[in-house]
């Protein structure tokens, strides 16, 4: 292997740019290909010089189409480049739609996450073809809904840490958008919490809000109920935190922080002048109470 990654590197170097790759080191290449095709080890020298064979070597790529598969369980030059997370649109476009939603689903925060989100974001939104399509078909049969929330989670993530590499600045919300209008299963769209430290104010609340009411249990719901209680006279606000008290609390400090934030936005606002109050106020009062505030519930027998 170590002899097969020096001759590549060698391949390389000979390689001017717009010319390709020698031919007596791609017969070497196909020869191993034929004899251990599947092999983790070849799989994973071959898969760090793909992009350099997809590009400078395209008759042998063409000629073998089993550098790209992505068959789950079984090695490949594709997998394993994918594996390592390294950005290159173009051959992203090479690889199998089908396949490559089957690898997003089987590792939704992993390496391919990683280089399709970061396509989607910086040029290539329609990588992965119409995005509600690519939804249903990711969150598709068992561990569906896992799958789509980390996804998007990923998606999310990417927003926030490197926003200066954005080249089209709605796209995480055109994908966020039809997330919600895809029909996913319960769960689905837990990922979306980890959007509370992006987007703009008035983007992000209606869409927090949506996906709340479809899967209670957002991940980082402090921080989104942080970030709603900042807007006590917005009615998406209130309705977003009454939304998160009915998640199930898997860990009690998320519950006690839920709770906390959404006991600052009522108390916030109920200080309001009653003209100005949104009609969700109670809504989220009866929220408070039925998860644990119970000494809320005074306001409502006074208001009784």
């Amino acid at each position: 292997m170590r002899a097969l990654d020096c001759l590549l590197n060698y391949a390389a170097a000979q390689a001017s740019t717009d010319g390709q790759m020698p031919d007596d080191v791609l017969d070497l290449v196909a020869a191993v290909l034929t004899v251990r095709d599947g092999d983790e080890a070849v799989a994973g020298v071959l898969g760090a010089h793909l992009p350099l064979l997809h590009r400078r070597a395209t008759a042998f790529t063409a000629a073998h189409p089993e550098v790209y598969a992505l068959a789950p369980g079984r090695p490949s030059p594709a997998a394993a480049w994918l594996h390592e997370g390294r950005h290159d649109p173009l051959l992203l476009t090479a690889l199998d739609r089908g396949q490559l939603l089957a690898v997003l689903r089987e590792e939704p925060s992993g390496g391919a996450a990683f280089s399709v989100v970061h396509a989607l974001l910086t040029g290539q939104a329609d990588l992965l073809g119409d995005p509600t399509a690519a939804w249903r078909e990711l969150a598709a049969g068992p561990g569906g809904a896992e799958a789509a929330s980390g996804f998007l989670g990923y998606l999310a993530l990417f927003t926030v840490m490197s926003p200066a590499d954005r080249t089209a600045a709605d796209t995480e919300q055109v994908w966020w958008t039809t997330a919600l209008e895809a029909g996913l299963p319960p769960g689905a769209l837990a990922g979306a919490g980890d959007f509370a430290a992006a987007l703009p104010d008035e983007v992000w609340l209606p869409l927090a809000r949506r996906s709340a009411a479809h899967s209670p249990a957002q991940s980082d719901a402090g921080k989104v109920a942080k970030r709603a209680a900042a807007h006590p006279r917005e009615p998406d606000a209130l309705l977003l935190a009454t939304n998160l008290l009915t998640r199930p609390a898997p860990d009690p400090a998320y519950d006690t922080d839920v709770r906390r934030h959404a006991r600052a936005l009522l108390q916030a606002a109920a200080a309001l002048p009653e003209t100005e109050q949104p009609a969700e106020t109670e809504q989220l009062r009866r929220a408070l109470v039925e998860a644990g505030e119970v000494d809320l519930a005074q306001s409502d027998s006074a208001a009784g």
